[in-house]
């Protein structure tokens, strides 16, 4: 069972993560636009960044992981991306 809001990813807005097999001076990050189906039915834009928490509903949800790991030779399409969250709130 889930428990928390309904939640969809809808497009990955940046990916700026180091590559694998690449050094570099930042870790960069990832954002995700996503959508909030509220309990009226109403759909409800909001944006996520990796590691960050987003105030959300009656609580904070938190994007815990991007996968795959972004490679120097791989273009990532945007079926390729899966996600992890965290909700922390609720009654």
């Amino acid at each position: 069972m889930v428990d928390g809001p309904i939640v969809q990813p809808v497009e990955v807005l940046e990916d700026s993560r180091c590559p694998m097999n690449a050094r570099c001076i930042w870790a960069g990050r990832v954002r995700v636009k996503m959508i909030w189906w509220r309990g009226n039915g109403e759909k409800q834009p909001f944006e996520v960044t990796l590691g960050e928490s987003t105030p959300l509903a009656d609580g904070t949800i938190r994007l815990e992981s991007v996968r795959p790991e972004k490679m120097t030779d791989v273009t990532l399409k945007p079926s390729d991306y899966r996600f992890s969250f965290r909700f922390d709130g609720g009654l």
